[in-house]
């Protein structure tokens, strides 16, 4: 299963959201934890298995003027 997790800087947090998947939100500290979190945050909304699904980053730096990328 392919996702897009659209992510947006908030403080010192990525707000990630799921678009494929209603109700899939979460947040990270770093952008490198966000695939296993939105993975295992799909894994429970959708029933698919989690080493299954395939995540690509939509980073929105719009809202994010000054971001630091970790």
């Amino acid at each position: 299963m392919k996702v897009t997790a659209t992510v947006t800087r908030s403080g010192d947090w990525w707000a990630v959201e799921v678009p494929e998947v209603d109700g899939a939100f979460t947040q990270a500290r770093r952008l490198d934890q966000i695939p296993e979190m939105v993975a295992d945050a799909v894994h429970l909304l959708a029933g698919a298995p989690a080493e299954d699904i395939e995540v690509t980053l939509d980073i929105n730096q719009t809202h994010s003027p000054g971001a630091q990328f970790e």
